[in-house]
């Protein structure tokens, strides 16, 4: 049998392997059209998409404090949250706090009118609340026997405390209060914008699942402030009776930490993801140049 001799050029691979990752400048553009899909979108589907949204991000929150009120330590607890947002991606529906990163960059690339961005930021914002209090007042429902009893879990005191630390807490030190929470607010939507784009890079279940978990994880053991979930633990409190009015609901925590959901979302993932590599050559005439080389 003749001897196997290896081709000249076996060793010079032109083009793009073909593996289970996506590169970040098509992540962007991914990035790019699904901001621009959501013009599209009826008001009705957006809305409900975000009802999705908004309760299952609730049911997360709700498990994984469940698990903290038992005793298991909070930074351990918190492994359980992602699964929310792992569904939320799979099943592909929304939550305002996504597109504070998808839509004001298809804004930018004039894929959308300003008028249809504060459309689908609107209604998609109304979906995460109405989503959220829907599941506020059928956990309180469940754990009281709709009124008829006290909460025997526990859960009911936990959420308590969570929601005076995000609201009365942060207005006993007045400006600084309200900054910290807008910082924290942005720190937290950082990760969560993250946790909607890293999954582009993914082309399979478990790729994308892994690439959600690792930034929420991040956001929720932190303690961060994330507008939908507070939409889910302030109310839920006021409901058990928590001493915490409209106002501090409103403009003690979702004022501040709203501005501060945009700021991180846009300036630190849309913006300067679109910046870095938006404008970079496609991978095919980054490789042409090589391609004549090895043929000459």
């Amino acid at each position: 049998m003749a001897d196997y001799v290896k081709p000249a050029d076996a060793g010079t691979y032109v083009g793009d392997p073909v593996v289970d990752y996506v590169r970040a400048p098509q992540m962007v553009q991914t990035m790019i059209e699904a901001g621009a899909s959501k013009k599209d979108l009826p008001a009705g589907q957006i809305l409900v998409r975000g009802m999705f949204g908004g309760s299952l991000l609730a049911y997360a929150t709700g498990i994984s404090f469940f698990a903290a009120a038992q005793g298991v330590p909070p930074v351990i607890a918190g492994l359980l949250f992602p699964t929310g947002f792992i569904i939320i991606n799979l099943l592909g529906v929304d939550l305002i706090t996504g597109y504070f990163a998808l839509v004001p960059l298809a804004f930018i690339h004039r894929r959308m009118t300003f008028g249809q961005l504060l459309r689908t930021w609107f209604w998609v914002w109304l979906g995460c609340l109405a989503g959220s209090l829907l599941y506020d007042g059928m956990l309180w429902t469940s754990l009281t026997l709709t009124g008829a009893t006290a909460d025997p879990t526990g859960l009911s005191a936990y959420i308590i405390k969570i929601a005076t630390l995000k609201t009365l807490h942060y207005e006993e030190f007045g400006m600084a209060g309200a900054f910290a929470a807008l910082v924290k607010g942005m720190l937290c939507n950082w990760m969560v914008t993250l946790g909607v784009v890293l999954p582009f890079t993914a082309r399979s279940a478990i790729g994308k699942v892994f690439a959600t978990f690792v930034p929420i994880y991040m956001f929720f053991a932190m303690g961060y402030e994330h507008m939908v979930v507070n939409q889910f633990i302030i109310p839920t409190a006021m409901m058990f009776g928590a001493p915490i009015s409209e106002y501090d609901f409103w403009v003690g925590n979702q004022l501040p930490v709203t501005i501060g959901n945009f700021l991180g979302g846009f300036l630190f993932t849309g913006a300067a993801l679109g910046w870095l590599f938006y404008t970079r050559k496609p991978v095919e005439e980054q490789v042409q140049p090589l391609t004549r080389t090895a043929r000459a």
